[in-house]
């Protein structure tokens, strides 16, 4: 090894006759640059093609030759900017390799350094190296120079020692920092024990709430996104209700620190309730609002749910009341300050201004203690049939999504709202109607029976409600079950029937007229509308029509008041007196001649009936036998109370 010390790279000698001298090796290479334009051009190869085109010839001779072209034909000027052109074009090539090489030096110096973090530094490299070299994966210091030390020497005593000492103390710090790793794992692990500990409480915690909600039939869903923190949500919204509200009936449950459900913003916000109040002249008679729970915030989570679904309900209910009111205002229903206002009259009162008022406030407000609570009733009953209602469109929909669609159109079909407030307003109108109607029919009746002409009156409000037993136990469509063949029944046209007999004077042969109330908030009715049926002999005899319809109770009480005493003067008073009875005009008038006595002298006498806000009243006008100028009259009024003397007995009375 010690001969290799000094060894130094030479080129090989060459013999003596061709060695060449300093002087003469720099002419041949100058000389080559002329000729050949740069040395990296000369090979082998390209010097065998030069011998084997001819251009071995001797420099002296090949020189004549160009001399000798040289004089015969000059270059041109485009050549000799052809010659000046490819000058600089082999120029530009020199200075480009020497370029490259540069850059590949200082790249490869930038490449040794990078092994110092402290000499790092990217201006340093070229950017070609940088862009297809760092940035495709070549590390920092992935090149370097060592320094290798061959000489073999005994070491020292002293630096053995050393050495020895350092080997011992790089073993006992190897052995304290595997004890310190053993200790820390030990912590570690009895820590994992821990947590461990403390998840598996915490999941069995959540575990038991989550079955608890569903044990109370809440639908549970998995959920994909955050699993490990919300693993499932609860589905509280009801699954027919409208889109809107379809969205907000779902919230994750999400687990606590201790495993318990946290409640969703959803869950946790106040729960709202539909609010119903009875106003009458403006002041407040009743409201429907649920009692206030005093403890609020201890709810369980199966509570919170209910009431997150509850209030849910509510506000649906009022959502779909509030843009069905922009098809009614025409009925009396306002919308204002959030608060919907429907006309509900009292039957037979024009003199006070009864409405509801309806809202949806929040659970927790308290019921003001200067309300009255005598139409408490009213307004709880209302709000428990808007909410059956609801309830009943929803089974609707579920009903309507389950038999076969209707065919395709191009028209796209809106879906209008249920039909809450006109169902309302329908049975308020039905009812106002039919009730004030038959209470008049009822007035009538009672006075001719006081008035011994027997008649009979049977009233139905409504006829769906009379044989509602008989239509419930033959279902006229499969599927539906009877709450919602009930249900169903209220949005029908209402239809109320009243039937009056006609009194007779034989007693036998009875004669009815009818009246149909029919109430239909919609086409083709737009309200309530009567419609009465007169018994064809009736028609007949009195030339009358025997169909008519009216728009109001006060319309059909007239007539009524009109063809009843043109019945019994008409026709009950005509057969009785039959040959001594005259009718002269078309008004409830009829005139009846007095039986001719012995003397000869003989009398009229004109029976005149009328019918006025239920009394009957009979009226005679005698004329005198002795002077036509002088008249008796007489008359007898029938209210409705007891009475000795019969009507037929008064008109006996005057007409002998």
């Amino acid at each position: 090894m010690d001969s290799l010390k000094d060894v130094t790279l030479r080129p090989w000698p060459a013999p003596k006759k061709e060695e060449l001298s300093q002087e003469d090796l720099l002419v041949k290479i100058e000389q080559l640059a002329s000729e050949r334009g740069h040395l990296r051009d000369i090979t082998e190869k390209s010097l065998q093609e030069d011998i084997d085109a001819g251009k071995h010839i001797p420099d002296d001779t090949n020189d004549a030759v160009k001399q000798e072209a040289k004089e015969k034909e000059a270059p041109s000027r485009q050549e000799r900017l052809e010659k000046v052109f490819n000058a600089g074009k082999e120029m530009y090539g020199h200075l480009e390799w020497a370029k490259f090489a540069a850059t590949n030096a200082l790249d490869l110096l930038s490449l040794v350094l990078s092994q110092d973090t402290n000499k790092r530094n990217l201006s340093t490299f070229s950017q070609t190296f940088r862009e297809q070299g760092l940035n495709q994966g070549i590390p920092f210091g992935s090149f370097g120079i060592s320094k290798e030390n061959h000489e073999f020497h005994n070491r020292k005593p002293e630096e053995l020692q050393r050495i020895q000492e350092l080997e011992h103390k790089q073993k006992v710090v190897a052995q304290g920092a595997r004890m310190e790793a053993l200790d820390s794992a030990v912590d570690e692990i009895l820590q994992a024990a821990k947590q461990l500990e403390k998840e598996v409480r915490r999941q069995t915690k959540y575990w038991q709430e989550i079955v608890a909600v569903s044990d109370q039939g809440w639908p549970l869903q998995r959920l994909r996104q955050n699993a490990r923190h919300v693993p499932f949500g609860v589905r509280y919204g009801l699954p027919e209700a409208g889109d809107h509200f379809k969205a907000r009936g779902f919230a994750p449950l999400q687990m606590d620190k201790d495993g318990s459900i946290i409640l969703d913003p959803a869950l946790a916000l106040k729960p709202k309730t539909f609010r119903v109040r009875v106003s009458i002249d403006g002041k407040i008679t009743g409201t429907s609002q649920l009692e206030v729970e005093v403890d609020t915030k201890d709810h369980s989570i199966q509570k919170s749910i209910q009431l997150a679904r509850d209030s849910l309900f509510e506000e649906e209910l009022y959502h779909e009341m509030s843009l069905e009111t922009r098809q009614l205002l025409a009925y009396g229903v306002e919308f204002r300050d959030s608060v919907i206002s429907v006309d509900a009259p009292l039957m037979g009162s024009t003199s006070h201004d009864r409405k509801l008022l309806i809202d949806c406030i929040p659970r927790e407000d308290i019921v003001a203690d200067s309300h009255h609570h005598e139409h408490d009733w009213l307004a709880r009953n209302v709000a428990e049939a808007l909410r059956l209602l609801l309830a009943h469109e929803h089974s609707m929909r579920l009903y309507r999504r389950s038999q076969s669609p209707p065919p395709l159109t191009a028209r796209t079909q809106e879906q209008a709202p249920p039909p809450l407030l006109r169902t309302l307003l329908a049975v308020f109108r039905h009812l106002e109607g039919v009730d004030s109607l038959y209470v008049c029919l009822e007035m009538v009746a009672n006075t001719l029976n006081s008035a011994g002409l027997e008649v009979t009156l049977d009233t139905t409000r409504e006829t769906s409600w009379a044989i509602l037993a008989e239509s419930l136990k033959e279902p006229s469509k499969r599927g539906l079950s009877a709450t919602d063949q009930l249900l169903e029944i209220f949005r029908k046209p209402f239809d109320g029937r009243a039937t009056l007999t006609l009194p007779t004077s034989n007693g036998v042969q009875f004669e009815s007229l009818t009246i149909v109330t029919r109430t239909i908030i919609g086409q083709p009715t737009f309200g309530t509308e009567h419609k009465l049926t007169l018994p064809s002999s009736l028609t007949s005899d009195l030339h009358l029509f025997q169909q008519l319809k009216f728009s109001s109770v006060k319309e059909v009480t007239s007539y009524l008041d009109w063809i009843l005493p043109l019945h019994i003067a008409h026709r009950l008073l005509k057969s009785e007196y039959s040959s001594r009875a005259t009718i002269k005009s078309h008004d409830s008038g009829i005139t009846i001649s007095s039986r001719e006595c012995k003397r000869g002298s003989a009398f009229s006498t004109d029976i005149k009936v009328e019918l006025l806000e239920g009394k009957l009243k009979a009226t005679a006008l005698t004329a005198s036998p002795l002077s036509e100028t002088e008249h008796t009259e007489q008359s007898h009024t029938w209210n409705g109370g007891h009475s000795s003397t019969s009507f037929k007995q008064v008109i006996q009375n005057w007409v002998g």
